[in-house]
């Protein structure tokens, strides 16, 4: 994806309501990753969640947002393995 397509899409991103809706171009401009990343995280449930409309797949902004706030920053790998291993024991501990 070109650079100021990128951009255009985050700044059309930030201007926008809670409630707009965006495609999949977008999630990619906002994940910087490529939109097959995409389709394969929604076909495996674990994408941002999205609103079909027909053929169309449209994600909410608060949708987003909240997604991306699951989301730690880490510094490494191991510190990101240990974040996966605590969310898998509350996860576990919540069913119980």
């Amino acid at each position: 994806m070109k650079t100021e397509t990128r951009l255009s899409l985050m700044n059309e991103y930030e201007a926008a309501s809670d409630n707009a809706l965006f495609s999949q171009l977008t999630i990619a401009a906002l994940r910087q990753c490529s939109l097959a990343t995409i389709e394969r995280d929604r076909w495996a449930g674990m994408g941002v969640p999205f609103i079909k409309m027909g053929h169309s797949v449209r994600y909410r902004k608060s949708d987003i947002r909240a997604w991306l706030e699951k989301h730690h920053s880490v510094q490494s790998t191991t510190q990101a393995q240990m974040f996966g291993s605590k969310k898998l024991c509350e996860a576990q501990h919540e069913s119980k």
